[in-house]
C-alpha cells in the first residue's frame, strides 16, 4: 500500500511535539514513524512530502542546515499540527534561532507553558510546577534544618537570593499538595517528607531544562553577591577521549552520590547550599 501524506500527518498527530525538547528530534521521530510503516520510505521522500527541496530534510534532520520560521510553518502544514501542537513545534524553532539570552529564555518560558497545558492529569501539572522555579526545591531542604519554623515570614526572611513572601505562601501549597511536605508533631510544623522527588517521561527533559537553567543563573549571580569565602566556584579546560569523557561522567555521578550519602549522615546541619556540575564540549563535531 503506498505511504501517503495523510499516513504521515497520523504519524506525526500521534507522537505529538509536545513530547520533544528539539524540533530535529521530532522531525527524526517522524521519520522513523513513516519508515516503520513503509521500509522503502527515504528523505527524498519526505522533502517531498514536507513542501522542502530534495536535500532538505536530511539536512535539517542532521542540523547541517537551520530551520527557517518560514520554512517551520510550511512543515507544521505538512504536518498537519494544529493548536498547542503546531504552537509548541515552531516556539521551538523560534527558541534555536533566538539571537539572545533574552529571547532564548522568552521562547523556553513559552514552551512549559505550552507543554503544562498539555499534561493529562493536574498532578503532572503540579510535577512540572515544582521545577519550573528554583526555589520550591531550596525551601523545601530549608525545612531540613533544626532551627527552621515553616512560616512565610520565617523563609522569606531567612532563603537567598530573596523571594516574595506571595511566591514562597504559593511554594508551601504546591509543595503540600505534592505531598513533599507534611505537618510533622514532633517538630510542630511542617517538616519534608519521605515522597520521591519525580515527574514523568513527558515533561522530565524539559522540566530538568528550567530547573538547570536558574541553577546555573544563580551560579552566574553567586560570582558578584556571595562572598568568596561563602562560596566554591572553580573549572578546568582537559583534553579527552571519548572514553575518558564517559569516565568524566560516571565521577560526576559518583561525587553527587556521595554528597547525598554526606548529607543525609549529617545531623548538625545549618545551612542549604547549592552544588552544580557541568561537563560540555569546547570543540565541534565534525562527521
Amino acid at each position: 500500500m503506498t505511504f501517503t501524506k495523510a499516513d504521515l500527518k497520523d504519524i506525526a498527530r500521534a507522537l505529538k511535539a509536545t513530547d520533544y525538547s528539539d524540533h530535529r528530534a521530532f522531525l527524526s521521530a517522524v521519520f522513523m514513524g513513516a519508515k516503520a510503516k513503509d521500509s522503502t520510505y527515504s528523505f527524498t521522500k519526505l522533502s517531498e512530502n514536507l513542501g522542502v527541496s530534495s536535500t532538505n530534510a536530511h539536512a535539517l534532520i542532521s542540523g547541517k542546515r537551520p530551520l527557517t520560521l518560514k520554512a517551520a510553518e510550511k512543515i507544521a502544514e505538512a504536518l498537519g499540527l494544529i493548536g498547542i501542537q503546531r504552537k509548541y513545534f515552531l516556539t521551538l524553532v523560534k527558541q534555536e534561532r533566538a539571537r539572545n539570552a533574552a529571547e532564548r529564555d522568552q521562547a523556553f518560558e513559552e514552551l512549559l507553558g505550552l507543554r503544562q497545558r498539555e499534561l493529562p492529569t493536574a498532578l503532572d501539572r503540579r510535577q512540572l510546577a515544582f521545577f519550573e522555579h528554583w526555589y520550591h526545591a531550596a525551601i523545601l531542604e530549608i525545612l531540613r534544618l533544626g532551627s527552621a519554623e515553616s512560616t512565610v515570614e520565617w523563609i522569606a526572611d531567612h532563603i537567598r537570593p530573596e523571594v516574595p513572601e506571595s511566591k514562597i505562601k504559593e511554594s508551601l501549597t504546591l509543595l503540600e499538595e505534592l505531598g513533599y511536605l507534611k505537618f510533622h508533631e514532633q517538630h510542630g510544623r511542617l517538616y519534608p517528607t519521605d515522597a520521591t522527588i519525580t515527574t514523568g517521561n513527558e515533561v522530565l527533559s524539559l522540566a530538568l531544562m528550567s530547573f538547570h537553567r536558574q541553577m546555573l543563573k544563580l551560579s552566574l549571580e553567586a560570582l558578584d553577591n556571595v562572598a568568596r569565602e561563602e562560596r566554591d566556584i572553580s573549572a578546568i579546560t582537559v583534553t579527552a577521549s571519548a572514553q575518558l569523557v564517559e569516565q568524566f561522567k560516571d565521577e560526576i555521578v559518583a561525587v553527587r552520590k556521595r554528597f547525598l550519602q554526606l548529607s543525609a549522615e549529617d545531623i548538625s546541619a545549618t545551612e542549604v547550599v547549592q552544588v552544580n556540575f557541568q561537563l560540555f564540549p569546547l570543540v565541534k563535531k565534525k562527521g
